[in-house]
């Protein structure tokens, strides 16, 4: 697996998740009030402080960020702008004496101004730039974890106490994979998440970041969830449209109390990542570039990461079912020839299917218990020019490989997602059937 893939610090992958600004690309500058323009120049200040600390000990590509973050902020900055300037080149030195001086010297103004972004953060996080307050948020962890912290752990034990689940919900999202050295308030911040997922999730789906892998996904929890007992989960595959939030409320219907249910935001299930569909997709360009050259080897390592996640965060079943629509079926039939162990049941619905992409599994008690049934509308304007030969090869190859039960049902309607089916072959599977 690509180095993009696999897990990265907690920091770097909330900057991802919220396609945050980075040290070289603060958030831009919006119309604001007059409390949020002083905060602002607070900032810059500081930043050229922390520039002018960079430059002295020959980190002028340091200095140079700090000032184009500044300006950023305050665009009418002069001593940004003049000390900008004055810089000679973007090279840092590399002496470790040069180094610690610069970060001695740093400390404190790297506290102040990663108070004043989280002043920024409190100032805007009810209005409706969410992304931009969420950002500022996150530079000020990059800038000093340790200040932002407190400020977290003090705004949401407030709202919290509240029962503001969407502002407790919101703040631990944002210092999530930090560990804190007090075990007891790791456990507070745990439990309080949870509570707040459970709470939101079962009325609107939440996106998620996985912890070992960089594969996003929507998740909604059942109404009643607790970590008391077992849940099955439902995995749904999004087709060519990449609308992954309507997948995910699609499959959990207007009443769930039994399924967690799942949306992973992959790239098999599309065509072409042009600019209209990459806007569809929470990742930096970086990480589109890399899935786009082997989408199969983001898709299926994410998935796995996802079902590891449920299953030791909320408690779900080992076994998953899993339906993929349209072009979710790339994945959803991969999943049934190199996975079998993973899912209790399948359904492909008016589904594509590309051929392998890996060895098939060698299970066959696994193969042999899996129940694959695909449906299709009659109507499909896809049916006979293409869904029906894909069909005729999976189910001839999953025949000639010891899957047993698997079977198609025409049904009224055109190019359709099948979810009101899928649920009842999940919940025959499960024994829940009326």
């Amino acid at each position: 697996m690509n180095r993009t893939f696999r897990a990265i610090l907690p920091v770097l992958l909330l900057a991802f998740a919220l396609q945050a600004p980075t040290l070289a690309d603060p958030p831009a500058a919006t119309a604001q009030s007059a409390a949020v323009t002083k905060l602002k120049e607070a900032v810059s200040k500081e930043l050229v402080a922390l520039a002018d600390a960079a430059a002295d000990n020959d980190l002028n590509g340091k200095a140079t960020s700090f000032l184009n973050e500044a300006l950023k902020l305050t665009p009418e900055d002069r001593k940004a702008a003049k000390a900008l300037e004055k810089l000679p080149d973007l090279v840092d030195t590399t002496e470790a004496a040069a180094i610690a001086k610069y970060e001695k010297k740093a400390d404190k103004t790297l506290k102040k101004a990663a108070t004043a972004y989280c002043a920024l953060f409190g100032e805007l996080k009810s209005d409706k730039d969410v992304t931009t307050a969420n950002a500022y948020l996150v530079r000020a962890y990059e800038l000093h974890a340790e200040t932002t912290d407190k400020y977290v752990e003090t705004e949401y034990r407030t709202a919290y106490g509240k029962k503001d689940y969407a502002a407790t919900h919101r703040l631990l999202d944002l210092a999530q994979g930090r560990q804190l050295d007090d075990e007891k308030q790791n456990t507070a911040r745990a439990k309080a998440m949870l509570e707040c997922e459970a709470a939101i999730s079962a009325k609107s789906p939440i996106m998620k970041s996985c912890r070992t892998h960089t594969m996003k996904y929507y998740l909604s929890l059942p109404t009643g969830w607790s970590a008391e007992k077992k849940w099955p989960v439902y995995v749904a595959v999004e087709g060519a449209g990449s609308n992954f939030l309507g997948a995910c409320n699609g499959a959990r219907g207007n009443a769930n109390d039994t399924f967690i249910v799942v949306t992973p935001i992959g790239f098999t299930n599309t065509n072409a990542l042009d600019e209209g569909m990459r806007k569809k997709y929470p990742y930096p360009k970086e990480l589109i570039d890399e899935a786009d050259q082997n989408r199969m080897n983001f898709d299926e390592p994410g998935l796995l990461a996802i079902i590891s996640d449920l299953q030791e965060l909320y408690n779900a079943e080992q076994k998953v079912c899993i339906t993929g629509f349209s072009g979710g079926g790339i994945l959803t039939w991969h999943m049934v020839f190199t996975h079998p162990d993973k899912l209790l049941a399948a359904v492909p619905a008016c589904a594509n299917f590309g051929g392998t992409r890996a060895e098939i599994s060698s299970d066959a008690e696994a193969k042999k218990a899996l129940i694959i049934h695909a449906y299709q509308g009659d109507k499909d304007e896809y049916k006979e020019s293409m869904l029906d030969a894909q069909w005729e090869a999976a189910e001839k190859l999953a025949k000639a490989n010891g899957y047993e039960n698997v079977t198609r049902d025409i049904i009224p309607g055109g190019h359709i997602s099948c979810h009101p089916q899928a649920r009842e072959v999940f919940l025959k599977a499960l024994g829940k059937a009326d």
